[in-house]
């Protein structure tokens, strides 16, 4: 089995204490670094959500404390806070249902200007609403300490407006209301309080109050609204409660009222400062820097979901989280067969165990009606259906014919135990788990060759016998086979079942291949299915989560599994990314293809509130980008630590605390091809085995002392709890390890860069934006359709030079003395591009008149006004510096005037070299440019090349 084949070559004991000290310095490293990158990502819209109440993942601003979630809808004049709570679930029909809805209602302001932004630094979402020199700002957020949800408004300019405060139920409808007095007669500061129920009403229901109040003392109540008046120059706040019967079943009425009655704006304020303190804590505990920004943004985005919709001691997150919007796909339930398991797997090497603490409870709640179907279908152990539903229901009891589900609802807690190595943990789990291996201990049947095979097993839903030896279920059914031997022998118990465990490890069936287009790659079933072109990528499922091949496996096998993830191709299929990405990471697959198609996850197939969506796809998806990229910058199932196992050459990174088998927490960095140092922080003793990534010995620092140096392809390294060991190259000394470890990553200035605005080249940074601080925007404007600026932004088949892609740009010019529109296309920084003697810029343009768009006006030549630009580290640009075409022309937009032909292909070569040779490109901008120049203009670029 893979997790067993590392080998050790050099061993080196174990002479020093821990150091508290050391360690301290090192969380604080990762602490602050988090926080540097954290802070500059956030989604922003300047118009409202549209995808709201399809049964799915919403578009919306989102805010969650890992229990109650919340998504914002609407313009201010009639704005919708959704409320969901990972606890609403019918009784009757076992699907989770929205909680309620707080409608916010300026009407004073309808037809404002629209800007929403959500921080995920601080877990806030802030709106700015402008018309006619007034101003609303609000600020929201769901405390991460508290049921209680928060929104503060601010005027500035014009007049007072009041505000309405609506309480519906989940579905908009009313519901049943009440008010609670705690002042004696003063209602401008009495609550009122809204009670729902999450279907029905009858039997187990949940029911829940939302109780809202506003202070400041200018509130008054009817019927289900609360009106206030806010006057220019002052902030007011909305307080509300939400409580339901899970929570506190015989008191949820009045623990709802009692977490508003007493709230000051003070008190308010320290609520938003332990908020703030809860998720500067989350961010602390790792990080990634890479020079895919985009791809660095959906990593941190994804953890920020993670943490909005997990919580130790709450209900675990159905497929669409907590923001329930209106009536759940799939009854929203813990969908067995991958839906469940892949969210809570961004948890483990991102190190945020505790977000997966929610995760057992439904699994081992449902134990004994696992042990009953089992019983029922004539086996023995556990077998469990499709859909899992809250206190040992079901919302889907069918079992389509697939055994595995058991298996793969197991797959959580064996790696969490495999990762942190937590004697607890494995107790808590171990019964349940032991009676999954006793299904497939009766289950699998042994041939005279000794081989253990799974007949009849559906790898697909409903396929029907034969279906031997699915492919998904032999992965799981090793990875189960391996932790129960772990966990048994850390707990000392059932010793004589291990060697049943190591048998059926070790003599189970291979996994099966196929020849398809003259190459071997996996099948899906020895017997059965065979290639299935779909949204699936079972095929490849026992690399991961299976864990079944890696870097240190058999060659052969190894390259099947590559075979196997070239033609799958299973980049952006509905059901396959959120596991596809780390098994083509885990087996070397090309790393230059891993982040391009991650790129395309983060930037085409994700909303602005960075959620990653395809269609029937919820929260598994928070896994896409989490452990597809750490896979490709830390390696550790195979009992074998690997720092940057899979990452493309000449590209700098450096990640922080990312979380390894054993539970050691590793730091590492890699500049110009060269792995800076390993930090690794040994949480539960034992050894350390990594890959040596440098060519000769090793230094060894054991909490800030050296020991010395150690050799070796494999080094070993005994530690005690607590222990830090800093890693170098001999002869490094640990102060520039620690210098490296505090800077940010170091940029490994790149030699060419080329893009055809293809699916496979490498994605714009931006899209429609403008540099502000290299060129910037005057006079003007959308060139239609209700735009308000000018567009820089990749469009297919439209029109191209080659292939089917394009970079389209458009805009309107208004007139004046300053007439141009700067817009950023890549970003470079953290890889420049250094120019040197011979690098040449090339791109094919295509100016459009009135004969091939009627946005532009007939006799216009604003099109030619349009040049491709080059920032430099310096703040300097190319079409400042002089530098000229291969017609002589200056590189400035408005020196193009004039020198393109209209519709038609322009072949625009600059040699950098003679005016530029000892810099390095920071960003590549689009840039129209023509003083006095009027009328829209608009064209396409294509096959941009700096080399």
């Amino acid at each position: 089995m893979a997790l067993l084949c590392a080998t050790v070559t050099t061993a080196l004991s174990r002479p020093a204490v821990a150091d508290t000290v050391t360690g301290h310095q090192a969380s604080h490293v990762v602490a602050h670094q988090a926080s540097r990158i954290v802070a500059t990502y956030q989604g922003v819209w300047t118009s409202p959500p549209s995808v709201l109440t399809n049964g799915e993942t919403t578009d919306a601003p989102l805010m969650g404390n890992g229990d109650i979630g919340v998504a914002v809808g609407g313009t201010i004049d009639h704005q919708t806070m959704y409320i969901g709570k990972n606890d609403f679930w019918s009784s009757s029909t076992h699907a989770i249902k929205p909680l309620g809805r707080i409608v916010v209602s300026a009407a004073g302001l309808k037809g404002s200007s629209y800007n929403v932004v959500q921080d995920i630094q601080h877990a806030e979402v802030r709106g700015t609403y402008t018309l006619n020199g007034q101003t609303l700002s609000t600020t929201s957020w769901t405390d991460a300490n508290s049921g209680t949800f928060v929104t503060s408004f601010t005027l500035t300019g014009g007049n007072a407006q009041p505000i309405g405060i609506t309480l519906q139920n989940g579905s908009g409808g009313e519901p049943s209301i009440s008010t609670t007095d705690t002042t004696k007669g003063d209602a401008r500061n009495a609550d009122l309080d809204a009670d729902v129920y999450a279907d029905t009403g009858t039997g187990s229901d949940p029911h829940a109050r939302i109780a809202a109040r506003t202070l400041g003392r200018s509130q008054s109540i009817s019927g289900d609204t609360i009106t206030m008046t806010i006057q220019p120059g002052t902030t007011s706040t909305l307080v509300a409660g939400i409580v339901s019967s899970i929570d506190q079943p015989s008191s949820w009425q009045s623990s709802a009222d009692a977490l508003v009655s007493g709230l000051t704006q003070s008190k308010v304020d320290k609520h938003k400062a332990a908020h703030r303190s809860w998720w500067q804590r989350y961010w602390s505990q790792s990080y990634v820097e890479i020079p895919d920004k985009a791809v660095e943004k959906s990593w941190y985005g994804s953890l920020y979901l993670l943490g909005c919709v997990s919580r130790s001691g709450k209900y675990a997150p159905g497929l669409w989280g907590n923001w329930v919007t209106g009536k759940a796909n799939w009854n929203g339930d813990y969908h067995t067969n991958y839906n469940y398991e892949a969210p809570f797997y961004s948890a483990l090497s991102t190190n945020h165990i505790a977000q997966m603490d929610s995760y057992d409870q439904p699994v081992l709640d449902w134990q004994s009606a696992g042990e009953a179907l089992a019983a029922q279908n004539g086996f023995t152990g556990v077998l469990y259906p499709v859909g899992l539903s809250p206190k040992g229901t079901s919302s889907d009891t069918h079992l389509y014919n697939q055994k595995s589900n058991a298996a793969f609802v197991a797959s959580d807690m064996v790696m969490r135990y495999e990762y942190t190595h937590d004697p607890a943990y494995a107790a808590k789990v171990y019964p349940f788990l032991k009676q999954v291996g006793r299904f497939w201990q009766d289950y699998l049947v042994k041939d005279s060759t000794g081989t253990y095979n799974d007949y009849n097993d559906a790898p697909q839903e409903g396929a029907a016998y034969p279906q031997t030896n699915a492919i998904l279920s032999l992965g799981l059914i090793h990875l189960l086979m391996h932790g129960l031997v772990d966990m048994s022998t850390a707990l000392g118990q059932d010793a004589a079942l291990i060697p049943t465990w190591q048998d059926i490890d070790t003599h189970l069936a291979p996994l099966p291949t196929m020849a398809r287009n003259n190459q071997t790659v996996f099948r899906e079933t020895s017997v059965g299915n065979d290639w299935v072109n779909d949204e699936n990528d079972i095929a490849i499922q026992a690399v991961y989560p299976g864990l079944q091949v890696g870097l240190d496996s058999d060659p052969n096998l190894l390259q099947t599994a590559r075979n196997t993830v070239g033609q799958l191709a299973r980049w952006h299929g509905y059901n396959a990314p959120a596991t596809f990405y780390a098994a083509a990471a885990m087996v070397g697959y090309d790393p230059r293809t891993i982040l391009s198609n991650l790129n395309n996850e983060a930037t085409a197939q994700s909303y602005r509130n960075l959620a990653v969506h395809h269609g029937g796809g919820g929260i598994e998806n928070l896994n896409v980008t989490t452990s597809g990229l750490d896979e490709m910058l830390l390696q550790s199932f195979q009992n074998d630590i690997k720092v940057f196992p899979n990452w493309p050459a000449n590209t700098s990174a450096k990640f922080g605390d990312l979380l390894a088998y054993g539970d050691f927490l590793v730091s590492s960095s890699t500049a110009s091809n060269s792995v800076q140092y390993i930090q690794a922080v040994s949480q539960a003793g034992g050894t350390f085995t990594f890959t040596n990534p440098w060519p000769g010995s090793v230094e060894v620092y054991r909490n800030g002392h050296d020991n010395g140096t150690v050799t070796g392809t494999k080094i070993t390294l005994s530690t005690s709890a607590g222990d830090v060991l800093d890693l170098a190259p001999a002869g490094t000394s640990l102060a520039t390890i620690r210098t490296e470890l505090s800077q940010p990553m170091q940029p490994s200035p790149t030699s060419s860069f080329s893009s055809g605005f293809e699916s496979t080249d490498p994605a714009p940074t931006w899209a429609d934006t403008v540099d502000t601080t290299a060129g910037g925007l005057a006079g003007v404007t959308g060139i239609c359709c209700g735009l308000t600026g000018p567009q820089a932004g990749t469009r297919t088949n439209e029109k191209s030079h080659t292939g089917s892609s394009a970079l389209m740009y458009s805009g309107s010019a208004q007139g004046g003395d300053s007439v141009h529109a700067y817009t950023k296309i890549y970003d470079l920084t953290s890889s420049p591009l250094a120019i040197g003697a011979g690098k040449t810029l090339s791109y094919w343009i295509y100016p459009q008149s009135n004969a091939t768009t009627s946005w532009v006006p007939a006799g216009s030549t604003e099109s030619e006004c349009v040049a491709v630009d080059l920032v430099f580290t310096d703040g300097s640009t190319l079409s400042d510096s002089g530098a000229v075409d291969q017609n002589g022309q200056r590189i400035h937009p408005a020196y193009q005037c004039g020198h393109l032909t209209l519709d038609t292909w322009n072949h625009v070569t600059v040699n950098l070299g003679t005016d530029n040779a000892d810099k390095q490109i920071d960003r590549i901008t689009v840039a129209y440019d023509h003083p006095a120049g009027t009328g829209g203009y608009r064209g396409y670029i294509d096959d941009l090349t700096i080399s």
